[in-house]
């Protein structure tokens, strides 16, 4: 059938050689055998008798296009321009071509001279924006989804759009009344639920945030993505058991999911499954070997298991997980294997009053390295205790970390990367104790004040910092202690700070002696630790201090605890002596509390 029309109008243009019409029919049957170079021919002879014909420009550069000729195509899109400058479809076809030529900013002015010659082109619109963020211009691409409601306001698709854009931006109210439009103007539109649970989730809108997430699966109960994002609000009500359920479903969806792992694994622990949560963990990391959050956790479980060889290396993942103004920096980082003589390394704390005193123990051995100097940067409220056990030691400047410019040094190590520099494993463990003291003069006062110990003297920490995150597992009611404070023995608080509960409690009990309007500093208290024969403390900076000093410590833990602690163990590698009374998984604080009162029934037997 072709064969015959090629024919037939080939015999016209024999006969009439002037008929465009003729070579534009030719040009389209040669595009449908594919003859793309014959084509090309013929519509370039019927351009030379109709240049000025806008329609035979736009099919030579369409041709082009279909060539991946993009050079070509823009070039016959500029001139069809050139013939009608209100062409809204000649602008979006060479938006394309300039696009495919890579050159972005072009293209996104042609859009945006569609837009304006014809503000219903939507599509125009959603490639504009498209462009605009692949040029990472958020803020015009957010305009001109503005622009685009304006001219479409019953399209869900802008708002969602916009939504996310201004989610970005951190316009979270602008975000929220997008994502509301959305979905008032399509009600099943699950994408935008989901967007909506986000940023109501960010706003900390927990059960509005819960019940979008409950649209958008109910409205598309195929994406795993939501499901992942709901457990995650599950978790922070403390509904681990059908966040769980919610974190398996994210994974039947998409087995290769490495959050939905990595969740998982975390309120696998909350739930009490440390075992099933280290493999949940293992599995996200193998799925994304960068995964920063399923690094962090992983490290803090395998440090917990004393698999010291691979958790403390990948511990320093924890850098990651807090913006880059807050990471170290790379470069200068000391790793242990080099040397550090004619140099000045700055160790900086860490985390929490606690680490800084467990870790400070490397100071000394960062001596052998011989550095020029060594530059400590301490909490304020650890610098008097600290500042004053090294003053005599040259080499040794210890700071506050209060903010203010750091002086001159040549590399630093964060405390806890200490650990790594050093290889640490269970059996290298620098354990000698005492590896902090306090000299007499502050003991001196304490000793006149208490006079000759008349029984077994032992001093009491029941809680800590009540912003800390796991605070309400690690700190024990003072009522509870009431089994033990009634024993015959000379008890001590060593709490600086007293909660409101606190307060009435300690009228009840008036054997145990309270000094906190003289622990003003750590320096105070540890003149009073060096008092007492024991020290029965919750996992706080008081536990730490206590052992350091070299002081018998029995320490009070939680089901969940700190890595620092291992797992199962009622005795600490890291402070040689200590006692561990660890919380068994659901057992009450009583249980623990009756088991230090037997404890001590035993010890003052032997005494």
């Amino acid at each position: 059938m072709n064969n015959e029309a090629i024919a037939k109008l080939l015999k016209l243009i024999a006969a009439d050689p002037e008929k465009w019409e003729a070579y534009q029919k030719l040009a389209g049957l040669m595009l449908q055998n594919q003859e793309f170079h014959a084509a090309e021919q013929y519509l370039l002879q019927a351009i030379s008798l109709k240049p000025d014909l806008l329609e035979l420009r736009l099919q030579l550069a369409n041709l082009h296009m279909r060539t991946q000729q993009f050079k070509a195509a823009h070039e016959c899109y500029k001139q069809a321009i050139a013939l009608n400058a209100k062409n809204a479809n000649a602008y979006y076809l060479d938006a394309r071509a300039l696009k495919n030529l890579g050159r972005l900013p072009e293209a996104i002015l042609r859009l945006r001279t569609v837009t304006k010659l014809n503000p219903q082109h939507m599509q125009a619109f959603s490639e504009c924006v498209d462009l605009m963020l692949q040029a990472q211009q958020v803020e015009k691409a957010a305009e001109v989804l503005r622009q685009a409601i304006a001219a479409h306001p019953e399209y869900a698709h802008f708002h969602y759009r916009l939504g996310v854009l201004c989610q970005q931006m951190r316009a979270t109210d602008e975000a929220l009344a997008c994502m509301n439009q959305a979905v008032q103007i399509q009600p099943d539109f699950a994408e935008a639920y989901h967007q909506r649970g986000l940023i109501l989730q960010l706003q900390g809108s927990t059960q509005e945030a819960l019940s979008s997430f409950n649209q958008a699966i109910s409205y598309q109960p195929n994406l795993p993505v939501p499901y992942n994002n709901r457990g995650v609000i599950l978790c922070q009500l403390g509904k681990y058991i059908e966040a769980i359920s919610d974190f398996r479903q994210a994974l039947q969806l998409n087995p290769g999911y490495a959050s939905a792992y990595c969740n998982l694994g975390l309120a696998l622990y909350e739930n009490g499954d440390s075992d099933e949560s280290y493999q949940c963990l293992g599995k996200a990391v193998q799925h994304a070997p960068n995964h920063a959050q399923a690094r962090y956790y992983l490290s803090m479980l395998q440090l917990a298991r004393g698999e010291y060889e691979t958790g403390w290396p990948m511990y320093e993942a924890r850098w990651h997980m807090f913006p880059d103004s807050q990471r170290p920096d790379l470069q200068r980082l000391w790793r242990g294997n080099s040397s550090l003589v004619g140099k000045t390394i700055l160790l900086q704390a860490e985390m929490t009053l606690s680490d800084t005193l467990q870790f400070c123990r490397y100071i000394p051995l960062i001596k052998a390295f011989k550095p020029n100097q060594i530059i400590v940067a301490v909490p304020e409220e650890l610098f008097d205790l600290l500042n004053e056990f090294w003053a005599q030691d040259a080499s040794i400047f210890i700071i506050r970390q209060d903010g203010r410019p750091l002086p001159h040094f040549d590399v630093h190590c964060p405390m806890l990367s200490l650990p790594v520099a050093f290889n640490t494993l269970l059996d290298t463990i620098p354990a000698t104790l005492p590896y902090l003291q306090i000299s007499e003069r502050h003991q001196q006062p304490w000793q006149q004040l208490l006079g000759p110990a008349r029984r077994l003297r032992i001093g009491l920490n029941w809680c800590g910092d009540a912003g800390n995150k796991y605070d309400a597992l690690r700190s024990i009611p003072l009522y509870l202690m009431a089994p033990l404070l009634h024993m015959e023995v000379e008890w001590h608080s060593l709490q600086k700070e007293f909660r409101r509960e606190d307060h009435i409690m300690l009228k009840r009990f008036p054997m145990l002696e309270c000094h906190h309007p003289a622990l003003t500093n750590f320096t105070q208290t540890a003149g009073l630790i060096m008092q007492m024969d024991l020290v029965i403390s919750a996992d706080t900076a008081v536990a730490h201090l206590s052992a350091a000093l070299g002081k018998q410590v029995w320490l009070l833990l939680p089901h969940q605890c700190h890595f620092r602690w291992l797992q199962y163990r009622e005795d600490s590698p890291w402070y040689p002596g200590m006692r561990i009374f660890r919380q068994a998984h659901e057992e009450s604080w009583e249980s623990v509390i009756d088991r230090v009162h037997q404890a001590i029934t035993d010890l003052l037997v032997i005494r």
